[in-house]
């Protein structure tokens, strides 16, 4: 089993949630579809940990 690992840490605040849960969700399914398997490190601090979420 080969895993690829993704780490999702970033800044407090950021001023447009919309337009960086919009470029998650296309990079993160793109992850999803390339990859067999996926893991993902989220952080709990912070805008951009949360919408990583």
């Amino acid at each position: 089993m080969n895993i690829f690992t993704v780490s999702l840490f970033g800044h407090r605040e950021i001023s447009n949630p919309l337009e960086i849960e919009k470029a998650l969700l296309k990079e993160i399914r793109s992850l999803i579809l390339s990859k067999e398997y996926v893991e993902f490190l989220v952080g709990r601090n912070g805008e951009f940990d949360l919408l990583a979420a």
